[in-house]
């Protein structure tokens, strides 16, 4: 078999993601868009899929607050804080869209990185293979629900 590692054509997973957060005692509504950073260990993920593997799935995302840089090296967030399981996911040609709710009692603190998760990951931290890493500014308090929409399209 040849290895074709060396031919680069930079397909990466381009995200936007939007986070919605709303005052339950106020009603005031923020939003916040970041992109984020695709991982290596999520492309060759995605890579093991194309030849019939079972992997490449997304199915957490986590938040954290860890301060460093997303890198395309990273394999888990600095310091996540928390993860749930992915509530919607769908597709549309080539991009995909998830969508994950935080209620008023979950992922409180000072957020400043999220990632998606797939593969074999759980509910456990730091489990499974990181996809897609972003930097976020956002302090969320239990008077807050956070609604974070991910859109990846690969290119």
């Amino acid at each position: 078999m040849v290895d074709l590692k060396w031919y680069n054509i930079g397909m990466k997973l381009k995200g936007n993601v939007k986070l919605t957060s709303e005052n339950k005692e106020t009603g005031e509504i923020t939003t916040q868009i970041v992109h984020n950073v695709s991982c290596d260990v999520g492309m060759e993920s995605l890579a093991s899929r194309l030849v019939g593997a079972s992997k490449g799935q997304v199915t957490y995302l986590a938040v954290g607050t860890g301060t460093a840089t997303p890198a395309s090296t990273d394999t888990t967030l600095g310091t996540e804080l928390e993860r749930k399981q992915i509530s919607v996911r769908t597709s549309s040609g080539d991009t995909a869209t998830f969508r994950t709710f935080f209620n008023t009692t979950e992922a409180n603190g000072t957020l400043k990185e999220i990632g998606l998760f797939g593969d074999d990951a759980t509910g456990t931290v730091d489990s499974g293979t990181l996809f897609a890493h972003a930097s976020v500014d956002k302090t969320k308090t239990s008077s807050e629900t956070l609604t974070i929409d991910w859109s990846l399209t690969i290119s």
